[in-house]
């Protein structure tokens, strides 16, 4: 169930970021599920890096969004996924952005 969670904050993140892309670096916010969360974005290459919060900056977050996957972790435990993860939980993601 943790996993699970982990997971959808997660995805909810890769979610968020794209619609940031033009504010790299400026923080923004965010909630889901009741849960807000908080981050900033860069771009690195062919990668995106979401950093942050999330419940109110007791839970940190770093997330490393490539053109299949993301990696990285959330409350410091490692997560990896595929972006097609990420839709079979009905989240539209454009990873071209």
């Amino acid at each position: 169930m943790l996993r699970s969670f982990i997971s959808t904050a997660a995805a909810a993140l890769v979610l968020a970021a794209p619609a940031v892309a033009s504010a790299e670096t400026q923080p923004d916010s965010f909630a889901y599920k009741g849960v807000s969360y908080s981050y900033t974005t860069e771009t690195k290459g062919e990668e995106k890096i979401v950093r942050g919060t999330a419940y109110a900056g007791k839970v940190p977050f770093e997330l490393h969004i490539r053109k299949k996957s993301v990696e990285g972790t959330f409350n410091d435990r490692p997560v990896a996924f595929t972006l097609n993860d990420v839709k079979k939980l009905g989240i539209a993601v454009d990873a071209a952005k």
